[in-house]
């Protein structure tokens, strides 16, 4: 079952103690047109219904439009081929090389290990060299500790606060906007 996509989910980049799968629009078209549920739910480390259910509602809801698409990685730990977490870039504007920055580790177990640090190296590098980016945009809850001293350590800039970007329930969220410049000279 899941074999049969093997070949495809080959590690793009990859650290010490991660690889990191390579996942765009057309991977997720070819997984939703020829996989079943059962390999839908071993290719992304779905652990429940629930997870199926939010994959596909993602996917109907289209990752791409006529000028926006994605690039993102998916973060297996090497030594238990488990899926631990997404990492990569949403809201990519091709035309401007301009893309904002997300990642998520799926479960606390995996966080406070260093594994998002390790596989930012590398995905940035990829957003700089192989995307083209000349912006790399961010946006982080003020509260997030962990995520805004990530922010500091690869260099984004601190930009703004933006208010009520995202809401949760009835909990809003309010993020600082932070941005990297990897050719600071292009002007």
């Amino acid at each position: 079952m899941y074999l049969r996509f093997v070949k495809t989910f080959q590690p793009l980049l990859a650290t010490p103690r991660l690889n990191l799968i390579s996942f765009n629009q057309q991977t997720y078209d070819d997984i939703f047109a020829q996989a079943s549920k059962q390999e839908i739910m071993q290719i992304f480390g779905h652990q429940n219904e629930e997870e199926y259910e939010l994959e596909c509602s993602r996917y109907k809801g289209g990752f791409s439009t006529y000028n926006l698409t994605i690039q993102f990685f998916q973060l297996v730990e090497k030594s238990s081929n488990m899926v631990i977490g997404w990492a990569g870039y949403h809201s990519w504007a091709k035309q401007h090389c301009r893309a904002e920055l997300f990642y998520s580790l799926k479960a606390d177990e995996f966080k406070r290990r260093g594994y998002m640090k390790e596989a930012l190296f590398p995905i940035l590098d990829y957003g700089k060299n192989e995307m083209q980016l000349r912006r790399i945009e961010a946006f982080v809850a003020t509260d997030n500790v962990a995520s805004n001293r990530l922010m500091e350590i690869f260099g984004f800039q601190k930009e703004a606060v933006v208010k009520h970007r995202y809401q949760f329930g009835d909990e809003v969220d309010t993020d600082f906007v932070y941005s990297l410049l990897p050719n600071p000279n292009f002007q």
